[in-house]
């Protein structure tokens, strides 16, 4: 196997050993983000939370994973709580419902899949049809409006594969060049504030909910080039000092810098020193990274770290500038039209970091980062061939032409707007997001109905819940405020000479300065959708804005269609919407009020009975043996757990009220989800 064939293996295998390195001890993690930080970028998506992760909807498979299903279908094999993902767990013949709910209601789907390296879902096996529904829609000419226009040149662009190859790096040398050409510390900050330097390869800003009976702050964060740290960059750093944890963090990293070697050996570096280029930016991202807070590291805290933490990380501009007088944030943040802020959000520790290596010392590195930035960014808009390459040679699926395009269209920089409004307004159809927010508001009133009923909650706890729950935003298919108008972009057809990264870099400028046009207006509880592609198959609750966001990328025909029934759609989307509800109330959301703010929803008189449910679940959790020798992480799952059970209490208690409730068909469906 070549080099790129190795890197691309280890992703998966170097990424399962740093897991169970977490399992066995080490450092905890979670999939929940901290106050919004799911607005950060769309590296980070993954951080949202995402009722639909189920355990046979993993990540691809590799060597590491065959080697992993090996190992499970030992004295394991068979048993509930093991993932299906881990090949031969499997048992020979259906369980009952009683010994393995999921594995009974979904044996013949698991069985027909076992052999197959990649292991799907029915999620991800769904996942396709909104690029189907649009793909048709941009091909029929006889379909016109001003977005699908766009849309078409757009995506026709893209798709012109041949044209890509020829134009190359050609587009993209001249802005290399000028990074090239800086020689000094203050021409690098000449250019990064340069009007006609497109790219931000240190700082992003997008716009985020203060407090949604106040007005739209800004939120900046890093924006890194390796991988994003606010996923899984230095933070094991900061809350493990293993040194196995610490040195699988490092491989991890290392793997996940594969697409940058790519790109350092197209603008003409051997591999090996592609290798070296890559190291110096691990180094790099590691040491901003150990000062970013992880969510994880306040569940073994009191009650109420995580709101002081959060109350912490607002700013005054004056603020936010003494935090950093060396890199040359005003001027940054003035040209990505986010200058103008009352108040930022930001990771104090991680923005004096930054100060501390902008320095000439470390000019070298940061223009190397500032280049694989812009190559970065530029790489799905440019010719694929090489990364395509890389791809075939790890045994991963190539994209073709209309995928390469699709994807080019579904960047939040682009398209994913108009692409999320099409497939709303021309596929879904008006009594889908009818229904959705019909069946929204049916668990929510159901959650109300429980929360009475809940004896360890005092009548101060409760009544913050309630107010919690009324005041709970709904951002179904499309956020509260309406997508952004694009009426007024004018891509250039190539005909007239545009290209698809000079349409790119105007799409993202419109984008930038629709966003610009946000900050310090009324707020409303829609920021989600401003940093996160919509297209993403993804629900999740938000807490800086307390809302339940449902993305029309999520909603494919297992989730709803027209003639389901009422509960065929609680099967379906239920689930999924009463677990976003009780992220509000985990040991995270719950320290945020009504509002947004970090207030924690729970009296200090009811403090010590929720901690006690929460640690309880975890610690059953931590008795469940997922591989030999290998057991379950409670603190790394109790919210997702959590989140679950009170979901599916939520689901159930609103079937009690369905005359004639078909409880098999209902669950059989849920696992087949």
């Amino acid at each position: 196997m070549n080099h790129f064939g190795k890197l691309a293996a280890l992703v998966f295998a170097l990424a399962l050993a740093l897991a169970l390195s977490a399992c066995n001890g080490g450092a905890a993690s979670s999939a929940s983000s901290s106050e919004g930080s799911a607005e950060a970028s769309e590296s980070s998506a993954s951080a949202v939370e995402n009722s639909a992760e189920a355990p046979e909807a993993s990540a691809e498979a590799s060597e590491g994973e065959a080697d992993a299903s090996a190992e499970a279908s030992g004295e394991l094999a068979g048993k509930p709580w093991v993932t299906s993902v881990l090949q031969g767990n499997l048992p020979a013949e259906q369980p009952e419902v009683k010994d393995d709910l999921y594995a009974h209601y979904n044996y013949d789907y698991l069985a027909a899949h076992q052999t197959e390296i990649q292991v799907t879902s029915t999620i991800t096996d769904r996942a396709s049809e909104l690029q189907d529904s649009i793909t048709s829609i941009i091909k029929d000419e006889s379909v016109t409006s001003h977005d699908i226009e766009q849309l078409r040149i757009f995506y026709n662009q893209a798709a012109d594969v041949e044209t890509l190859q020829a134009t190359g790096l050609s587009e993209v040398q001249p802005y290399l060049d000028r990074i090239d050409a800086v020689t000094t510390l203050d021409e690098m900050n000449e250019l990064l504030t340069a009007d006609d330097f497109p790219f931000s390869p240190f700082i992003i800003a997008t716009v985020m909910t203060y407090d949604t009976r106040d007005k739209n702050i800004v939120q900046v964060n890093p924006n890194f080039v390796t991988c994003d740290p606010l996923l899984v960059g230095g933070r094991f750093f900061q809350s493990s000092d293993d040194p196995q944890v610490q040195q699988n963090t490092i491989a991890v990293l290392n793997a996940l810098a594969s697409p940058s070697v790519v790109d350092m050996m197209a603008i003409g570096m051997n591999e090996e020193e592609a290798k070296d280029a890559t190291t110096k930016i691990v180094e790099f991202e590691i040491a901003h990274g150990q000062y970013l807070d992880d969510t994880s590291i306040f569940l073994n805290a009191d009650y109420g770290v995580a709101a002081e933490a959060t109350r912490d990380s607002y700013a005054t501009p004056d603020e936010l500038l003494a935090l950093a007088p060396n890199f040359p944030l005003k001027e940054v943040l003035d040209k990505l039209g986010k200058g103008t802020s009352e108040a930022y959000y930001v990771d104090k520790d991680w923005l004096e970091a930054l100060n501390g290596l902008w320095t000439e010392e470390s000019l070298d590195t940061l223009k190397l980062v500032a280049k694989i930035k812009v190559l970065g960014e530029t790489r799905p808009y440019r010719d694929p061939s090489l990364m395509n390459a890389m791809l075939e040679a790890g045994g991963q699926a190539v994209p073709d032409a209309e995928s390469f395009a699709y994807t080019a269209c579904t960047s939040l920089d682009t398209l994913a707007n108009v692409v999320s409004k099409t497939y709303v307004e021309d596929v879904l159809g008006a009594n889908a997001k009818a229904r959705l927010e019909k069946l929204s508001k049916d668990l929510i009133a159901t959650w109300k109905d429980l929360v009475d009923n809940t004896a360890w909650m005092g009548e101060e706890s409760q009544k913050r819940v309630i107010e919690k729950l009324d005041n709970m935003t709904l951002n179904v298919l499309e956020p509260v405020c309406g997508y952004l108008d694009y009426s007024e972009l004018e891509l250039t057809p190539t005909e007239e000479g545009g290209t698809l990264l000079s349409n790119y870099l105007k799409l993202k400028q419109y984008r930038y300065d629709c966003e610009s046009k946000m900050v310090n207006q009324p707020a409303v509880a829609a920021a989600p959708w401003f940093g996160v592609s919509p297209t993403m198959n993804n629900a999740f609750y938000d807490p800086a804005s307390n809302s339940i966001n449902i993305f029309p990328g999520f909603v494919t025909s297992l989730i709803y269609a027209d003639e389901m029934t009422d509960a065929d759609l609680l099967a379906g989307a239920g689930w999924t919407i009463g677990h976003e509800i009780s992220h509000g109330f985990d040991y995270t959301g719950s320290q945020a009020d009504a509002y947004g703010q970090p207030n924690p929803v729970f009296a200090d008189a009811d403090v010590d009975s929720f901690v006690l449910k929460s640690s309880t679940l975890a610690s059953y959790y931590n008795t469940i043996e997922v591989m030999p020798g290998v057991m379950a992480n409670g603190q790394l799952l109790v919210g997702e757990a959590a989140a679950d059970l009170c979901g599916m209490q939520a689901c159930l208690e609103l079937a009690s009220k369905t005359d004639g409730f078909d409880y098999n068909d209902y669950f059989e469906r849920i696992c087949n989800v």
